[in-house]
Order: C-alpha cells, then sequence, then structure tokens
C-alpha cells in the first residue's frame, strides 16, 4: 500500500512541476530574445517524456540487469561517439555535446545518465561480497564515464554524475573505513584540484586539458579576472533580487538562456520569494518521495537506483540554483523538469520511468516471496 501511495505522488510531483516548467517558460519568452515558440515546444517535449516514462515504466527490470553490461557498452558509445568529428556532431561555442539530426537536437549525456545510476547499481551488488574488487570496479566503470563526459567539456554534469556515483558507492560498500577513507581522498583531490587549477593551470594544460575548460570556476572564485564573464550573472541575480516578496508582474527581466540554464531566475522574477518556496517544496517532496521509496525496499539494488536518483536530482536542483543566484561556478546545466529542452526533459522522464519500474519489480518480488511462503 505504501508503495502504491509513494508510486502516485511521484507521478502527482512530475505533474506539478512540469506545469512550473510550462508557466515559467511562456514568461521567459516574453523577453522576446527569440522567435521560437518554446512553450509549444516544450508541451510537445512533455508529450513524449510522458510516453517514453510510461514505457520505460513497464520495462522488465531483471532482463535489463541480465544484460547491464550491454547497457553500459551503449551509453559509452553514444558519449565516446559524440568526442569523434562526423556529420553528426554538434559544435556549439567549443564544446561537443550535441548530435543533431533533423533539425532536431540530442544531448547524450542527459539521456543516459538513468543507465548509469542502473549499471552502476547491478555491478554494486552483483559484488557485494568482495568489496575490494567491488570498488574497483564501480570506479572503472564511473571514471570512463566522467572522463568522456569532461571531455565534451561539459563541467557541471560531470560532478552531478561523479557525486551520484560516490553516493552509490559510499551506500554499497558498507564499510566505514573504506567510507572515510574515499571520502578524505576526494575532498584531498579536490582541494589540489582547486589550487591546481587556480594558481597552476599550466600544469592541467600538460596532460591534455584546456584553461577554457577551468575558466568558469577561476571567475567564480575572482569576478575580477573577467567582468564580462559574470555579465549573465549579474543580470540573473538582480532578476531573483527584484521579486521580492510575491514577484515583479507585468515586468520581464532580460537574463540570456531564461528559458534553460536561468530559468530559476525567471521563476524569481516573475513570482518572487513565493514562488521560488513553492518550487522548492515541489522539488523536496518529489526527493523525499524518492528517498522513502529507497527505504522501502527490500532488494538492495532497488534502494541503490532509487538513492542514486534522489541524490542525482538533489544535486543538479542544487547545482543550478547555485549557479543562478552565485554559489556555484556557471556550468550551463538545466533545472530537472523545469528548464526547456528536448533531451532534459527526455532524461528526467526516462529517470521517472525506470524509478516506477524499480518500486514496480520490488513489489511484484515481496508479492511472489508471500506467495511462495
Amino acid at each position: 500500500m505504501k508503495r502504491d501511495i509513494l508510486y502516485n505522488r511521484i507521478i502527482l510531483s512530475v505533474f506539478l512541476l512540469s506545469l512550473v516548467s510550462c508557466v515559467a517558460i511562456y514568461f521567459a519568452q516574453k523577453t522576446n530574445q527569440y522567435n521560437t515558440n518554446f512553450l509549444g515546444m516544450q508541451l510537445v517535449f512533455l508529450t513524449i517524456g510522458t510516453l517514453t516514462c510510461f514505457g520505460v515504466s513497464r520495462l522488465p527490470v531483471d532482463f535489463l540487469r541480465h544484460h547491464a553490461i550491454w547497457l553500459y557498452a551503449i551509453m559509452v558509445i553514444m558519449l565516446l561517439g559524440i568526442l569523434i568529428p562526423n556529420p553528426l556532431v554538434q559544435n556549439i561555442n567549443g564544446a561537443t555535446r550535441w548530435y543533431r539530426f533533423g533539425g532536431l537536437s540530442f544531448q547524450p549525456s542527459e539521456v543516459v545518465k538513468s543507465i548509469f545510476i542502473f549499471v552502476l547499481a547491478h555491478f554494486a551488488v552483483k559484488y557485494q561480497a568482495q568489496k575490494w574488487k567491488q570498488l574497483g570496479i564501480l570506479t572503472v566503470l564511473t571514471g570512463l564515464v566522467l572522463l568522456l563526459i569532461m571531455k565534451q567539456p561539459d563541467l557541471g554534469t560531470t560532478i552531478v554524475y561523479g557525486v551520484t556515483a560516490l553516493a552509490i558507492i559510499l551506500l554499497a560498500i558498507k564499510s566505514t573505513k573504506l567510507m572515510v577513507g574515499i571520502i578524505t581522498l576526494i575532498l584531498t583531490t579536490v582541494t589540489v584540484g582547486m589550487y591546481v587549477v587556480v594558481y597552476h593551470i599550466s600544469l592541467l594544460e600538460k596532460i591534455g586539458f584546456h584553461a577554457y575548460q577551468f575558466a568558469r570556476i577561476q571567475t567564480w572564485l575572482d569576478p575580477t579576472t573577467d567582468p564580462d564573464a559574470v555579465y549573465q550573472l549579474n543580470l540573473s541575480m538582480k532578476a531573483v533580487g527584484s521579486g521580492m516578496m510575491t514577484g515583479s508582474s507585468g515586468t520581464n527581466a532580460y537574463i540570456p538562456e531564461s528559458h534553460t540554464d536561468m530559468i530559476f531566475s525567471t521563476i524569481g522574477h516573475q513570482f518572487g520569494f513565493v514562488g521560488v518556496s513553492l518550487l522548492l517544496i515541489l522539488f523536496m517532496l518529489l526527493i523525499h518521495q524518492l528517498i522513502m521509496a529507497a527505504l522501502l525496499m527490500k532488494n538492495t539494488f532497488s534502494s541503490l537506483v532509487l538513492a542514486g536518483f534522489a541524490v542525482s536530482f538533489a544535486f543538479n536542483i542544487f547545482e543550478n540554483i547555485g549557479m543562478t543566484v552565485g554559489l556555484m561556478p556557471l556550468t550551463g546545466i538545466p533545472l530537472p523538469f523545469i528548464s526547456y529542452g528536448g533531451s532534459a526533459v527526455l532524461g528526467n522522464f526516462i529517470a521517472v520511468g525506470v524509478v516506477l519500474a524499480i518500486i514496480r519489480s520490488d513489489a511484484n518480488l515481496i508479492e511472489e516471496k508471500n506467495q511462495l511462503s
């Protein structure tokens, strides 16, 4: 019964967030930055996403787990293919993150998140009796994917994938010593990495990276290094601040990409503190339902998958909102379920479909065990 309630609440949360998305995009396109009817396109994306979500929710989880290595191979091929020059690859502002065909763009890193979480959870459970082997396999599987996404380059998505993988690994290993060791290693690596980015960027260039890939981090830490780079952030913060308590109705703030990455600024400007608070409550409810579902699962694999999605969504939300108010560097990632974009919508709804499939599969497993007993 509890599973059914959570199942329905997750669907309701996603539906309400989709409504917020349509309203926010409607106001964002009133700035007349573009001639495209983004609201109309978003409705098409939401329709496709809903149908895809329903289809994915009916997939046999056990069958997919049996072929997990092939799912991983498909993910790697999709991410690798975008780094190889070919007619389908679209280069925008020096980044190769999209396939383009038939006038449509497709960002694989947004769509394959579900495969990434699913596969990591599968191998975490498969080798749970062999801690070091489990840790080694999960590290290799994660490292390859992070490298491919970082080479696009896409720092924001790389961080989201990395944090999600870390959460799954920490939950799976069930060893306090290993947890402390991993967290210490990561904190040390991040600290050293930040130091190198700020003071010794030439070292990173020697191993294949480019200075521009870390420019946003440097600008975030010290805006005076490039005042032009914080132009978008300044507009975003002014828009959020001008919304005050209930929003600046009747006025439209100009913010580049106000319908995609910076859509939170649009919501803050149009609906103020009240509107932003309601949006955050909706996000909190969705994350809460995912966590509750993870705790209710009787299958370790199911719990890891749901926990992985909860962390992925939560950190993605934090990273996007944080960058619009200066708490995080501008990384160009969309706000889940809210930002305009076909790939983002499809990826999020595939994730919801997997969540629903996992809940249904776990419930069926419990029912079968009860019948046998």
